[in-house]
């Protein structure tokens, strides 16, 4: 993992954790690892970790 994956990563971690208002948990890691491959395909921009984390399983089964 190079550092670019690391900071997208963190960034992914830190907004959804804000988002559902609650710490992430080990069992919250693969749904952190698939949001962070979406960012990454989409050219980490923030506004499309935004759309991507309110489109994701975790935050609408919150």
């Amino acid at each position: 993992m190079d550092r670019q994956d690391q900071f997208a990563r963190a960034m992914v971690h830190k907004l959804t954790a804000y988002a559902l208002g609650r710490p992430l948990s080990f069992g919250d890691n693969a749904n952190i690892d698939n949001l962070t491959t979406q960012l990454r395909r989409r050219e980490d921009r923030l506004s499309e970790l935004i759309e991507v984390i309110i489109n994701s399983k975790i935050f609408n089964t919150k």
